[in-house]
């Protein structure tokens, strides 16, 4: 994709300009379902960043955000789509002020996200969508879009809500996440209409490996204890020992592995619930 001037608006920064103008052009041209497309497209009481038409009729806004926004704000803004049956892709600058720190695509322990990243890593059942910029001589390129999914740091000094002079933050692990595709789903979760990728969750995929592992590490073995730290050695590298924790415990009651009660207490009390 050509590099394009970081010129802009009085009222529109040219950071926010530049991954707008990107997502528009190249969202369309890798999505063969878009069938309609515009740049601040207005509906009434909000100016979309850019707005989608599928094949299948559904509507998409994708919202880009790189100033501060409130929890407030992002709940506002997507109830309005929603009540016109528009389905909203949220989508996050990785150097922007909205997010506490930097967002790169890997995985890193205990890193800073803002009340807004917490929010909308819930909104869309565990992951929050980024896009960065290649910036050289006030010129701007994409880079590849990528999700993060963000757990609890197993350290419960590190698990809550922290404040400083300007603002709060929770400190989380993250681990990547590629964007498969430009193709959008449109579905709803936790009450809201949203637009996604078709990324896979990445808790589903490692409580797939915890399952695939009990079936060759506990034939012939009660040893509960081992076979947790087992997984452990294996899977913290990627996934930190707070998720797999968590992962095995949900694993237990969805009858899915069978471990001692004694194991299962020890469990909770780590991820606590």
């Amino acid at each position: 994709m050509k590099e394009i001037s970081l010129l802009s608006t009085p009222a529109e920064s040219h950071f926010h300009r530049a991954i707008k103008l990107f997502l528009y052009k190249y969202i369309y041209e890798n999505n063969e379902s878009i069938v309609k497309r515009s740049l601040e497209k207005y509906f009434g009481n909000r100016y979309a960043d850019i707005y989608f038409k599928l094949d299948t009729g559904k509507e998409v806004v994708v919202e880009v955000q790189n100033s501060k926004i409130s929890v407030k704000e992002i709940i506002a803004r997507t109830k309005d789509y929603n009540a016109k049956g528009i389905f909203v892709l949220w989508m996050l600058y990785g150097d922007g002020k909205c997010v506490a720190s930097p967002k790169r695509p890997e995985d890193t322990k205990a890193i800073r996200i803002s009340l807004a990243e917490n929010y909308l890593h819930r909104m869309y059942g565990g992951r929050v969508y980024y896009v960065n910029l290649n910036i050289s001589r006030n010129k701007a390129s994409l880079k590849t879009p990528f999700a993060l999914h963000y757990c609890k740091p197993i350290k419960k000094k590190k698990q809550g809500l922290f404040k400083n002079r300007y603002d709060s933050y929770f400190l989380r692990d993250s681990n990547f996440i590629t964007i498969p595709s430009w193709n959008m789903l449109c579905t709803e979760f936790a009450g809201f209409k949203i637009a996604r990728f078709y990324d896979k969750n990445i808790k589903s995929l490692l409580k797939e490996n915890i399952l695939n592992f009990y079936e060759i590490a506990k034939k012939g073995s009660n040893n509960d204890k081992k076979f947790v730290r087992k997984v452990i050695k294996s899977f913290k590298k990627k996934y930190g020992r707070y998720m797999i924790y968590n992962s095995i415990f949900e694993l237990f009651f969805e009858n899915k592995i069978a471990l001692s009660r004694k194991i299962v207490s020890k469990i909770k009390n780590k991820i606590d619930f």
